[in-house]
């Protein structure tokens, strides 16, 4: 897509912020000077916010007439893939935008029920807290670095992606869960995966799919088998070994930090206090007395 500046400025924008998760979605919040985007079509699905400031959208609706929209703070905007749509914008915004991959959006759909060609309705201004706050809540966990990041951005992604096709989409039927949790075999292979792979940024998507399962359902079956998310079981299992690191008087806590899961010693702290009462240094102390 191709964005006209009305400013003067060598640099439009006031600031930015991008988090992308290649094969499913991307999220750019960008506050900007005045400008226009020109007349463009995307193969992508697209959600904006407009956080604050005043933006006009022009869309080629299913019908084939032009519908001009305008308003003015917390507007939301779904544009589909293969629809032709044109912003302007006359004074400074604050825009929240997520881009979702259309094959991601109907493999997701086929995972859970619902039809795989889907077909969103057309929403020009509705106000729906949940979509802005899954927004920013994924800008705010990719920025953090947090050891959990991945696993707990694909839960929220899922979530942002099953909320669309829910509420914003034709399609009428309801998806039925399975009551039921893990089976024996399954289960063990995931707890499998997870101890082998505790020094790595384990995914939502990586645990589905060792269980042969959508994220998800695996989700819900995983804590209806061990009473725990994923993320919380990954989180214990990360800490627990951190415990048996510690033990070891020879290893500098920057590399049980490490060897554990976590990226920095500062969320290493963080999580370790959280969870004993105690810092790493102090557990270790108390340990080897």
């Amino acid at each position: 897509m191709q964005i006209e500046w009305k400013s003067d400025s060598t640099d439009p924008y006031i600031s930015r912020e991008i988090a992308e998760w290649p094969g499913s979605l991307r999220v750019h919040r960008a506050h900007v000077c005045a400008g226009k985007m020109v007349e463009h079509v995307n193969d992508f699905h697209e959600v904006n916010v407009t956080l604050s400031g005043s933006l006009t959208t022009r869309k080629i609706g299913a019908s084939g007439r032009r519908v001009w929209t305008s308003n003015r703070g917390t507007n939301l905007c779904i544009t589909p893939a293969g629809q032709a749509i044109s912003a302007e914008w006359g004074g400074k915004i604050d825009n929240l935008m997520m881009v979702l991959d259309a094959g991601f959006v109907s493999q997701t759909a086929i995972e859970n029920g619902f039809s795989p060609n889907v077909e969103f309705v057309e929403v020009y201004r509705s106000k729906d807290p949940l979509i802005q706050n899954l927004g920013l809540t994924l800008l705010e966990t990719s920025a953090k670095g947090d050891p959990l990041g991945n696993m707990f951005a694909d839960s929220l992604i899922q979530t942002l992606t099953l909320h669309l096709l829910s509420n914003y989409t034709y399609a009428s039927k309801v998806p039925a869960v399975a009551s039921g949790g893990l089976s024996g075999y399954r289960l063990n292979r995931v707890i499998e995966f997870i101890d082998a792979n505790l020094e790595s940024d384990i995914s939502l998507a990586d645990l589905a799919a060792v269980a042969d399962l959508s994220p998800f359902h695996f989700s819900r079956a995983f804590r209806k088998s061990t009473g725990k998310t994923p993320q919380q079981y990954v989180m214990q299992q990360r800490l627990e070994r951190a415990k048996v690191l510690l033990a070891r008087p020879d290893l500098p806590i920057v590399e049980v930090s490490l060897r554990s899961g976590f990226k920095n010693q500062s969320h290493f702290t963080t999580w370790f206090r959280k969870y004993t009462n105690f810092t790493p240094k102090l557990w270790r102390e108390l340990k080897l007395a």
